[in-house]
């Protein structure tokens, strides 16, 4: 958020909206259809549980995220690549400090491959999303059920 704030990306945030509200609302997807099969647990400290932290990402650092990300985008194509290669860089690298850590752990098959592979896509995804909506949610769609089958997801519970 304070980055958002010196780069006065907070400006534009109604340019992003339906994005940001996109992507937040997947994260709360992903928690409601994996409640009791998550892929992914946040091991939090200061008092955080997985619920909060999980509360805070949804609602405060991936609409901040999305806004960043997209309210900065090169439009030199080379730069468009470079730019997508350090936020996929950066997640990974954010991720496996957690990991690391231990404050973020994996279950049923999920590992920091699978995570890297997950932002190589979410960013694709999110850019698409805001200039392509149409590709955007049909990946975004083909990815959910993909993930669903490929991890056994049960969706019956």
């Amino acid at each position: 958020m304070i980055t958002a704030i010196l780069t006065r990306a907070y400006r534009q945030w109604q340019k992003y909206y339906d994005v940001m509200l996109f992507v937040s609302f997947c994260n709360l997807l992903y928690n409601f259809i994996c409640k009791e099969h998550l892929n992914w647990a946040y091991n939090p400290d200061l008092l955080l549980t997985h619920k909060t932290a999980d509360i805070l990402n949804t609602f405060v650092l991936l609409p901040t995220t999305t806004l960043l990300y997209l309210c900065h985008f090169p439009t030199d194509k080379l730069k468009k690549v470079i730019y997508y290669l350090i936020w996929v860089t950066g997640f990974s690298a954010i991720e496996y400090i957690w990991f690391f850590f231990g404050r973020i752990t994996y279950h049923h098959g999920w590992n920091f491959v699978w995570s890297i592979g997950f932002y190589f896509l979410m960013f694709l995804t999110i850019r698409l999303l805001h200039t392509k909506r149409a590709i955007g949610l049909f990946i975004s769609l083909i990815s959910v059920v993909f993930l669903v089958i490929y991890f056994k997801v049960p969706l019956q519970e």
